[in-house]
């Protein structure tokens, strides 16, 4: 997929819908913008919050994975009305 834009007065262009649709970006998605063997190359960036990367780790994704795959199998416990039944239940 191709399109030819017009660089505005102040350098910057429009990113076709289509083009925006196909790699799921949106209006106010980041966007990195690099030279690649003489060619403008745009790659869609998502920000993370600095508080919220330890979620991103490979690690953590590891364990949503694990814990996925466990309640999709029925491996949960069963619901407890206070915290207390949930211990004794844990300590079985």
């Amino acid at each position: 997929m191709a399109s030819i834009m017009k660089i505005s007065p102040q350098g910057q262009i429009r990113i076709p819908k289509q083009i925006m649709q196909s790699l799921g970006l949106l209006q106010g998605d980041f966007v990195e913008l690099c030279i690649e063997n003489d060619q403008i190359v745009l790659k869609p960036r998502k920000l993370i919050d600095p508080t919220q990367g330890w979620y991103w780790t490979k690690e953590w994704q590891q364990v949503e994975s694990d814990v996925d795959s466990e309640i999709i199998n029925g491996k949960m416990s069963p619901e407890f009305r206070t915290a207390e039944e949930g211990a004794k239940w844990l300590k079985k």
